[in-house]
């Protein structure tokens, strides 16, 4: 909690907490910025019900995952959803990646679409994503129905001494600023 009311920097505040499950809980916040409405932050801990849940969960490397969703002033005229996947192969699980010899290739962003049609406002989303300096986040959404907006992230991002973290907020806003503008 101390860790969401932190990276608010003073915009915010941290109005509550309710549990939805043993490891899930959801806390609504009051922003001072009029970008969102009704906002929230769901927390996705590791299980904890019982040592074995908590060790499969370890060994699958489930990562603890934070996920703001609020409203915007006005419903995008679009449905998106951004996942940012990295992924890193090797010819051994032992293989040190500090060896001379590794080569990384940089891909560019692949959109998959069921419109035939470009349109504009999907076009400048994506591309404030990609800008927008900060890849902490695993998924960032925009849909009709409530809640209009959603960036999920990983819950490290927020801990203290983690550089982005008093930013997030202004980067979110940011990135929702990119659907409102069509």
């Amino acid at each position: 909690m101390r860790w969401i009311q932190s990276s608010l920097a003073g915009r915010g505040h941290v109005m509550g907490l309710s549990w939805i499950t043993s490891s899930r809980f959801r806390v609504p916040l009051r922003l001072t910025c009029g970008v969102f409405h009704r906002a929230w932050v769901l927390v996705d801990l590791r299980g904890q019900q019982t040592p074995v849940q908590w060790f499969l969960d370890k060994i699958r490397k489930r990562r603890e995952v934070l996920t703001f969703q609020a409203d915007l002033d006005c419903a995008p005229a679009f449905s998106l959803q951004l996942q940012n996947f990295r992924w890193f192969a090797r010819s051994g699980r032992n293989a040190s990646i500090n060896r001379p010899g590794w080569r990384f290739e940089h891909l560019q962003s692949v959109m998959i679409s069921t419109r035939p049609e470009n349109q504009q406002e999907i076009a400048s989303a994506i591309t404030s994503v990609r800008q927008g300096g900060n890849s902490d986040f695993i998924e960032v959404s925009f849909q009709h129905r409530s809640p209009h907006f959603s960036a999920t992230l990983p819950l490290e991002a927020l801990a203290p001494g983690a550089p982005a973290r008093t930013h997030m907020l202004d980067t979110m806003r940011e990135l929702a600023g990119s659907a409102s503008v069509f």
